[in-house]
């Protein structure tokens, strides 16, 4: 029997003996990186199977632990032939923003916060008092004696009419050798009166310039309300404006949100689909292994079955051929050729049916069941079995 030794390796320890340590540990169900480095990972694996085995919990791999492991290896090894395993399912994927649509999603909250409030004017006041103004504007009304210059001009025409009266009554009585008279009175008289014709023409004019204010008044008052109106309107084109763009922004951002999101969702559905395909294919593979295990179970079964009635057979004619002379399976050897023939009862039978003719013994294997056996590891050869089992008997 061969022995494989091997060296004693702990934490520290490199090389082919640490991956066959850990190639020995992964099939046992450990799951090591083959590396060669007998790292803290590797010496947590040997000491949780130096506990699970009753062996001394050191991290050592020494001599018995060696021993266990190889043990243990191959007996896995034999059950993973008679069983068959589902291959275990990953966790179903769940669905998960990612970044970027978090990100899209707090830069839309961030436009919901900024929206425009409602449209304020800065000359809504002013243009409302001036329209009150307008609207309620008293009519148009003249009054001399409030005029201040109608009445310089009057104080003046009157001064200069009586002037004008006294030098024409003057004139008209040095003409008359100084004596007044009605012709130097009425003369007087009219020059006095054309001056205040004259005034009765500018107090005209006055009322006219004084309706003309008037009415250039209500005009700058009418152009003042156009003119902030038209401030106004500026203004508000200009926040319709801001408006149409942030809902212009919000469009953008809502549409790049659900872009977003509907692609990744989609991945996360495609990966759902993936992982039930995965999960019903690795069923369906169970399944399969499952009725190909049954049907070699069957097969076996049957050649087993074969080779025993084969083996009864073989046992029903050895013992009928060992009953006549000759003709025997493996020689047919008669009773009374055994008692007189030294030479046979010293050389071994090479063949089962020439044991059972020497021995009349029908208990042993045949070839076909040593072959089956574990008895190939003790004596190696069919005819070696038959050698040890006919020594035994003759000694019996």
């Amino acid at each position: 029997m061969i022995k494989i030794a091997y060296s004693t390796i702990s934490y520290g320890s490199s090389g082919s003996e640490v991956k066959k340590l850990q190639k020995t540990l992964n099939e046992l169900g450990y799951e090591l990186s083959v590396d060669g480095q007998f790292g803290s990972k590797t010496q947590a694996a040997v000491k949780d199977y130096q506990k699970k085995n009753g062996l001394q919990v050191d991290g050592i791999v020494g001599k018995n632990t060696w021993g266990s492991l190889i043990s243990n290896n191959k007996t896995s090894g034999d059950k993973k032939k008679n069983t068959v395993t589902l291959a275990p399912t990953p966790p179903r994927p769940e669905y998960e923003k990612s970044q970027a649509v978090l990100s899209a999603e707090a830069d839309l909250e961030d436009w919901e916060k900024n929206k425009p409030g409602e449209y304020e004017s800065k000359y809504s006041e002013q243009i409302e008092s001036l329209l009150n103004d307008i609207l309620n504007r008293e009519e148009f009304t003249y009054n001399l004696n409030a005029d201040p210059l109608y009445q310089q001009y009057r104080e003046q025409y009157i001064q200069n009419g009586k002037k004008a009266m006294m030098d024409t009554v003057g004139n008209a009585t040095a003409l008359t050798g100084g004596y007044a008279n009605s012709y130097a009175v009425n003369a007087g008289n009219e020059a006095y009166d054309e001056y205040l014709n004259k005034l009765n023409d500018i107090a005209l004019d006055l009322r006219d310039r004084a309706y003309i204010q008037y009415t250039d008044k209500g005009d700058k008052m009418v152009e003042d309300v156009t003119l902030l109106r038209s401030l106004d309107g500026d203004d508000y084109d200009k926040y319709l404006g801001e408006l149409e763009k942030y809902y212009t922004d919000g469009e953008y951002l809502l549409n790049k949100l659900t872009s977003m999101s509907d692609a990744e969702f989609d991945r996360f559905l495609s990966e759902i689909d993936a992982w039930e395909n995965d999960r019903d294919y690795e069923f369906k593979k169970y399944q399969d292994a499952l009725d190909r295990l049954e049907f070699e179970k069957e097969m076996e079964f049957k050649r087993l079955e074969a080779e025993r009635d084969q083996a009864n057979k073989d046992r029903e004619y050895a013992r009928k051929s060992g009953g006549g002379s000759g003709g025997g399976s493996g020689g047919g050897y008669s009773k009374d050729d055994t008692d007189t023939d030294d030479s046979n009862l010293t050389t071994p039978p090479v063949t089962y049916g020439e044991y059972c003719t020497r021995t009349r013994d029908y208990s042993i294997l045949t070839e076909k069941e040593f072959g089956a056996s574990k008895l190939t590891s003790t004596y190696g050869t069919y005819q070696e079995y038959l050698a040890a089992k006919y020594k035994e008997h003759t000694k019996g």
